[in-house]
């Protein structure tokens, strides 16, 4: 799999246009789905495909966005693939955490999603927590992921200081909510260009929860997630192991590692991006998921 986007400069333009408008939940055609999980009340906005007989996709975002932060990769996928838009627990549409959980049930809620909506298995694409949910649903529920990408969502557990300082964050979210200077320290882990076009996207995710669920996502998603590298021995579909060059604790180096410890394992790069890739570069996001569709699906597109 080939590196996209070049740093400094925009997503290249060999692979599939990504139209500029942004794709709304209530856009026509699109219908949203109230599921039932193990947390709460899940909202799936379901994007048919040009073809009624494609394949389905799942598509669930990283922590501090919500599904809005795919709305520019949608229309490169549609034409391949009906997506079903996860707003995962406690973020956009869905019913706010009030429990503490864990990536483990995170994988959870994605099954409870397929069985409501009768889908035996998905093409699984997941950035940071949703890549997270993904290998977990794939090491443990291997019929259920036909075949899976993880954009910017490292394996290993977080460092001592990155806890110190989440936990600071969380303490703070917990009482006065994403206040500008929180939000501001939120787009500087998240977004490679902190104060660029795209900020305007996290702050709107940021704002839509209440301080008890945002900190009760940060507690449950980021400080309790635990090292994952026992799930990728276990992996047995297809998996695109996508890094950005603008996160320090998921290096290409790091990425590429995990591929490596993959079956079927296979790395990409996409520059240009922090943590939130289908937010700051959907075009090379789109390039990379499509050619990887196009190499491993269950049918060419």
């Amino acid at each position: 799999m080939t590196t996209t986007g070049a740093p400094g400069a925009g997503p290249r333009s060999t692979g599939p246009h990504v139209a500029a408008p942004a794709s709304s939940p209530t856009a026509p055609g699109v219908l949203t789905h109230r599921v039932p999980t193990p947390l709460g009340t899940v909202a799936v906005h379901d994007h048919p495909a040009d073809d009624p007989a494609a394949p389905v996709a799942l598509l669930w975002h990283s922590m501090f966005a919500d599904s809005s932060s795919w709305a520019a990769v949608v229309p490169a996928l549609t034409p391949h693939r009906r997506l079903l838009v996860v707003d995962g627990p406690g973020y956009g549409a869905s019913a706010p955490l009030t429990r503490r959980s864990t990536i483990a049930e995170s994988a959870r809620v994605g099954e409870a999603v397929l069985d409501h909506l009768g889908v035996d298995a998905v093409d699984w694409v997941g950035n940071a927590w949703g890549g997270h949910a993904g290998l977990h649903l794939a090491a443990t529920r291997p019929s259920r992921v036909r075949t899976l990408v993880a954009v910017s969502a490292p394996v290993n557990a977080l460092m001592r200081q990155q806890l110190a300082l989440v936990r600071v964050l969380t303490a703070a979210l917990a009482v006065v909510g994403p206040v500008r200077p929180l939000r501001d320290r939120i787009a500087e882990v998240q977004l490679a260009q902190p104060q660029g076009p795209r900020r305007p996207v996290l702050d709107a995710a940021l704002r839509r929860p209440s301080r008890r669920s945002l900190a009760m996502t940060v507690r449950s998603f980021i400080i309790a997630r635990t090292d994952l590298s026992w799930a990728l021995p276990r992996i047995a579909v297809p998996t695109l192991v996508v890094a950005t060059d603008d996160r320090y604790d998921w290096t290409p180096e790091l990425a590429e590692a995990a591929a490596r410890a993959l079956p079927r394992g296979t790395f990409a790069t996409v520059h240009g991006a922090n943590v939130v890739a289908p937010l700051e570069q959907p075009a090379a996001t789109a390039e990379l998921v499509l050619a990887f569709w196009a190499e491993h699906g269950a049918r060419p597109v």
